[in-house]
């Protein structure tokens, strides 16, 4: 049985966007783009977690690696914050638009 990591515990939603393939990589480089929503101790937050190689063609936006508090709700927006973190990860077909919107999103989000 897999032991989940303290820092996830609290995670209620998570979608990995892109990563590398290990198959391709299997001693590295590990990069991804994430989305998940958490539980704070005053609420519930969204985040952006972005891990691109420097040499990645999605780039072009001027946004830096790393977390992204995209929006935050009360303690009592649970399901709001869940709803708007999947629609923020689903909202295209394509991974490079999700990645471009959520990199739009970024510009004016908290980076931690």
């Amino acid at each position: 049985m897999n032991q989940i990591p303290e820092s996830k515990k609290n995670h209620l939603w998570r979608k990995t966007i892109w990563h590398t393939d290990p198959e391709d990589f299997p001693l590295g480089p590990h990069h991804s783009v994430e989305v998940y929503c958490c539980e704070e101790s005053n609420g519930y937050a969204i985040w952006y977690a972005r891990r691109l190689a420097k040499d990645d063609s999605r780039n072009h936006a001027g946004i830096e690696n790393g977390d992204y508090l995209l929006n935050f709700f009360a303690k009592t927006k649970r399901d709001d914050a869940i709803e708007r973190a999947v629609l923020i990860a689903n909202s295209d077909a394509s991974t490079d638009k999700i990645i471009a919107a959520l990199d739009a999103l970024a510009r004016n989000a908290q980076k931690i």
